[in-house]
């Protein structure tokens, strides 16, 4: 028997989330940079974060998916469930959960950056009512 190389099992173990989960990562990322960039409020980038826990929610349903594939497993098993078919399962939920961390981080770190640099800068800014014209 071959042995299989890790990235290639984490692959085949994710599936069709393989592909989604970095789809929705580079989607919130780039959607991210923009309202950062666009943006000179920090309310609009603070409303930004509604939107950034999407690789994170899709993660947690490959979880879930994974994890009853694992279940069904057992139910329909006759008397011992064959070990590899049960880890099939739980290692692609316990996958998706991981990538959709690791989606989920750059999103955040560019929103936490970006909010905190334009806080500062409206603090350091007088309002529009106090400037001279």
């Amino acid at each position: 028997m071959q042995q299989q190389s890790y990235l290639s099992y984490m692959f085949s173990a994710l599936g069709i989330y393989a592909v989604l989960l970095p789809l929705a990562g580079l989607a919130v990322f780039a959607g991210a940079c923009l309202v950062v960039t666009m943006s000179r409020r920090p309310s609009v980038i603070a409303a930004y974060l509604v939107f950034l826990p999407l690789p994170l929610l899709l993660g947690i349903f490959g979880t879930i998916q994974g994890f009853i594939s694992s279940y069904m497993v057992i139910a329909t098993a006759g008397s011992t469930p064959k070990p590899s078919d049960m880890a099939t399962g739980i290692s692609a939920g316990l996958f998706a959960s991981l990538v959709g961390l690791m989606a989920t981080f750059p999103g955040y770190f560019v929103v936490a950056i970006g909010l905190f640099i334009r806080t500062l800068q409206a603090r350091s800014s007088p309002p529009a009512e106090y400037q001279d014209s």
